[in-house]
């Protein structure tokens, strides 16, 4: 019974730190994984196709023209080509609305 409270105090410790080690080790392998011509979106939100990367950086294309330069770890995830995703052809698609005379 005297082991019962450390036991119950440490468990949520070692959980957040196997979890936090999980995440580093994940986050290490997505940075090893990165590779040109990859559709990414970095922690601040933005997305974009890497055009070229070096050890500390990556080049993204954010817009036809438009290349920004970032720090590698900011890349977040990697995330489909939008170019394939349907709907997105600017297509609207049916809204619901119907011609009706006035």
């Amino acid at each position: 019974m005297e082991l019962f409270l450390p036991v119950v105090l440490l468990l949520p410790l070692l959980l957040i730190f196997m979890m936090n080690r999980r995440r580093q080790r994940d986050a290490r392998s997505l940075q090893a994984r990165l590779a040109v011509g990859q559709h990414v979106m970095t922690t601040a939100g933005l997305f974009g196709q890497i055009v070229d990367l070096d050890a500390e950086t990556v080049h993204l294309e954010v817009a036809p023209g438009v290349r920004m330069r970032w720090a590698r770890p900011a890349v977040a995830r990697v995330v489909a080509d939008p170019a394939a995703e349907p709907g997105e052809s600017g297509d609207l698609g049916t809204s619901g609305a119907t011609d009706r005379p006035s």
